[in-house]
Parts: structure tokens; sequence; C-alpha cells
């Protein structure tokens, strides 16, 4: 589909070990950068995560509303 064959990949060790350097080069290129440094846990954060609503998808349901708001 994309990409090379992977008959034609695999047809010799080099063709092999290019094609995974590859994978683990884009790999490396596409993760995100760990946080520099962790914050402690605070009393504040505790209740902030408490105010947020069980149902993960409730910030979506209005959107048509959040939408016209945004645009006035």
């Amino acid at each position: 589909m994309f990409g090379p064959r992977l008959t034609r990949v695999f047809a010799s060790r080099n063709n092999a070990l290019w094609w995974s350097a590859m994978v683990l080069v884009t790999a490396y290129c596409v993760a995100a950068d760990p946080p520099a440094e962790v914050a402690p846990v605070t009393d504040a954060a505790v209740t902030q995560a408490d105010r947020q609503p069980a149902d993960p998808w409730s910030d979506v349901k209005d959107v048509a509303k959040k939408r016209e708001e945004l645009l006035r």
C-alpha cells in the first residue's frame, strides 16, 4: 500500500536493516519530548480534577453553542 513492498525490503539484510533504522528514526522524530519536571500534586490540582465532569464527551456535546459564542 504505502512504501516499498515487503518482499523487496527483506530481500537482503542491508535493505532490512535500512528499513528498520528508518522506522526507528521516524518514531524518534515523531515522539513527543517528556516533561522536564513533574510538578508536585497540590490540593488545588486535586480540586480542579474533581470539578471536571465524569463524561469525557460532555465537552463535545455542546460544540455548536461554543462555536456561536466564539463567533460573536
